[in-house]
């Protein structure tokens, strides 16, 4: 497709689009950036066109994937591709929303854009997950065009850093959200619009004996004065996402005797930490450690090397499973933790999701003696107010070497966010038989 002229003549728009992150896989709790061009005189997205710039990844999986996507062994390619092509896989086939910024650039920009898009269109280029992801390619892409774009503050950007970096060079306008498809079914009122929206969720896959039960609807609703069916909706406040990296500093309390305690993750997220922008259902912690300290010296109380959590919540038992893995340290022992199993809503009005995990734990102490736990885990997270979060967790192991040996532990946690980059948090871990710790807090993003 040709837009060249039609730019030089101002018959097109472009708006930059940032799809959620994505709970089912780890690697996109990034979320996903593309660039959209539109007629501007366009009431439709339907003849919109997308440009991509993404890896194929078929054919991958398990760790070789990870090995591949972190060494920069997939090669990425930028592609021109109907828009609603990406809404149906996004808010469709994974229930993610979308934000559509409108990005501010002239005539020259967007002429100038196009010319470096046909040049690198057919180059590939190595894909990395944490280095040169999707961001990254649109940032190449826009820097190219753009009079001026400053370079990103560090070498890991992932899509909301470089939406920030944009509307803090006040290159983003206007702005409006593509919902989900099944949250337009549960938020319609009207019940012909209800089937609709649940129909086309449904048919993501197309499946041709609903395809005239789809036009009958698309027709009443479109005829229907009662409620007007707005798939894109204005964005009444930005949310911007906290920081990648967190500090907790603060007091540990443990069985009753204080100590100060710091604790730092350099990467990215968890379940306590404000959703905004991450997903609530999904963890990716690497390399995070706490230290404590008394009048008997410092501690290592934590190690986090690797902490993977997926959680997606769906209808289905035998779709999107949840798992978690572990690799680090915890207390005197380090440990491999390994479960899958299903989330769900408790309440779903309300969003209340409850986490259930069978769970095998590998524990070494020091002198390499070793035992292997079984058991379940689950865990509750919900926001009570705009500021507030709390969640809860339970867990039951017993060993397989010693029948008798059991784990059992209870966590719960309060979270008040101040701000974007500030919030204060507590957090109580106990057992059956008496209190092990109290936390309390102050918490920064970087």
């Amino acid at each position: 497709m040709h837009l060249w002229s039609d730019f030089a003549s101002n018959k097109y728009s472009v708006f930059l689009a940032l799809a959620g992150p994505y709970p089912k896989n780890a690697t996109s709790a990034f979320g996903h950036l593309f660039l959209a061009i539109a007629p501007k005189d366009s009431i439709s997205f339907l003849n919109w066109l997308a440009v991509n710039f993404g890896a194929n990844t078929e054919g991958t999986s398990g760790l070789d994937y990870y090995i591949k996507g972190i060494n920069g062994r997939f090669k990425a390619h930028y592609t021109l591709l109907p828009v609603h092509e990406k809404i149906r896989e996004y808010t469709g086939t994974e229930s993610r929303d979308i934000k559509i910024f409108q990005l501010k650039i002239s005539e020259k920009e967007a002429v100038k854009l196009m010319d470096t898009l046909s040049r690198w269109i057919a180059k590939p280029q190595p894909y990395r997950f944490f280095t040169y992801n999707c961001a990254h390619g649109i940032y190449a892409l826009l820097a190219s065009s753009l009079d001026s774009l400053p370079p990103p503050s560090q070498k890991i950007m992932s899509p909301q850093e470089l939406v920030l970096l944009l509307q803090n060079e006040n290159r983003l306008g206007y702005s409006f959200q593509f919902p989900s498809l099944k949250e337009r079914v549960l938020n319609a009122k009207d019940e012909d619009v209800a089937r609709l929206e649940f129909l086309e969720w449904k048919n993501v896959n197309r499946n041709a004996e609903r395809e005239k039960e789809l036009a009958e609807l698309r027709y009443s609703v479109a005829k229907s004065k009662k409620e007007k069916r707005d798939l894109l909706k204005p964005e009444k406040q930005r949310f911007k996402p906290h920081g990648y990296s967190r500090l907790d500093v603060g007091t540990l309390f443990v069985e009753k005797e204080a100590n100060a305690y710091i604790r730092f993750r350099p990467l990215l997220h968890d379940i306590s930490d404000n959703p905004n922008y991450y997903s609530s259902q999904n963890t990716l912690e690497l390399l995070s450690f706490g230290l404590s300290a008394n009048k008997d010296g410092v501690n290592l109380r934590e190690l986090s090397l690797v902490h993977v959590r997926s959680a997606p919540i769906h209808d289905s038992w035998f779709k999107a499973w949840s798992s978690d893995f572990f690799a680090g340290y915890k207390k005197d022992y380090a440990a491999l933790n390994m479960g899958i199993g299903k989330s769900f809503y408790i309440s779903e009005s309300r969003k209340i999701a409850i986490e259930f995990l069978p769970m095998n734990s590998l524990r070494c102490k020091s002198g390499l003696s070793c035992d292997d736990f079984v058991g379940i885990e689950t865990q509750l997270n919900k926001r009570l107010a705009v500021n507030f979060r709390y969640g809860a967790g339970f867990e039951y192991l017993r060993s397989v070497i010693d029948f008798n040996r059991e784990s059992i532990q209870f966590k719960t946690w309060l979270s008040y966010n101040a701000n974007r980059n500030f919030n204060l948090y507590t957090e109580n871990i106990f057992g059956i038989k008496k209190q092990e710790q109290l936390g309390l807090y102050l918490r920064f993003y970087i």
